[in-house]
Protein backbone atom coordinates (compact mmCIF):
# COMPACT_ATOMS: atom_id res chain seq x y z
CA UNK A 1 0.00 0.00 0.00
CA UNK A 2 1.63 3.40 -0.74
CA UNK A 3 1.45 6.13 1.23
CA UNK A 4 -0.18 9.25 1.54
CA UNK A 5 1.41 12.59 0.56
CA UNK A 6 1.29 13.59 4.66
CA UNK A 7 3.37 10.57 5.90
CA UNK A 8 5.68 11.61 3.09
CA UNK A 9 6.29 14.71 4.23
CA UNK A 10 6.60 13.26 7.62
CA UNK A 11 9.24 10.85 6.57
CA UNK A 12 11.11 12.95 4.97
CA UNK A 13 11.27 15.71 7.73
CA UNK A 14 12.42 13.11 9.94
CA UNK A 15 14.96 12.41 7.03
CA UNK A 16 16.29 16.16 6.97
CA UNK A 17 16.39 16.81 10.71
CA UNK A 18 18.52 13.60 10.51
CA UNK A 19 21.26 14.28 7.65
CA UNK A 20 23.18 16.64 9.51
CA UNK A 21 24.28 13.98 12.02
CA UNK A 22 24.41 11.00 9.21
CA UNK A 23 28.18 11.13 9.37
CA UNK A 24 28.01 11.49 5.54
CA UNK A 25 30.60 13.26 3.50
CA UNK A 26 29.26 17.48 3.38
CA UNK A 27 28.56 17.38 -0.53
CA UNK A 28 26.59 14.49 -0.14
CA UNK A 29 24.64 15.70 2.70
CA UNK A 30 24.07 18.98 0.60
CA UNK A 31 22.95 16.78 -2.37
CA UNK A 32 20.24 14.74 0.20
CA UNK A 33 18.92 18.09 1.73
CA UNK A 34 18.23 19.54 -1.90
CA UNK A 35 16.41 16.27 -2.78
CA UNK A 36 14.76 15.88 0.03
CA UNK A 37 13.98 19.77 -0.43
CA UNK A 38 12.76 19.38 -3.59
CA UNK A 39 10.34 16.60 -2.84
CA UNK A 40 8.68 18.19 0.34
CA UNK A 41 8.55 21.55 -1.96
CA UNK A 42 6.51 19.24 -4.66
CA UNK A 43 4.35 17.64 -2.51
CA UNK A 44 3.92 20.71 -0.57
CA UNK A 45 2.36 22.14 -3.80
CA UNK A 46 -0.06 19.21 -5.08
CA UNK A 47 -1.19 19.43 -1.46
CA UNK A 48 -1.75 23.11 -2.12
CA UNK A 49 -3.36 22.68 -5.14
CA UNK A 50 -5.65 19.63 -4.40
CA UNK A 51 -7.32 21.80 -1.75
CA UNK A 52 -7.64 24.31 -4.08
CA UNK A 53 -9.48 22.36 -6.37
CA UNK A 54 -11.39 20.90 -3.52
CA UNK A 55 -12.82 24.77 -2.17
CA UNK A 56 -13.25 25.21 -5.80
CA UNK A 57 -15.89 22.31 -6.47
CA UNK A 58 -17.23 22.00 -2.84
CA UNK A 59 -16.04 18.65 -2.17
CA UNK A 60 -14.33 18.42 1.00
Amino acid sequence: MPMSRTSTLILLGVLILLVPFSGLPISFRSLLTLVFGAVVLGIGLSLRAREAEHTKTGVE
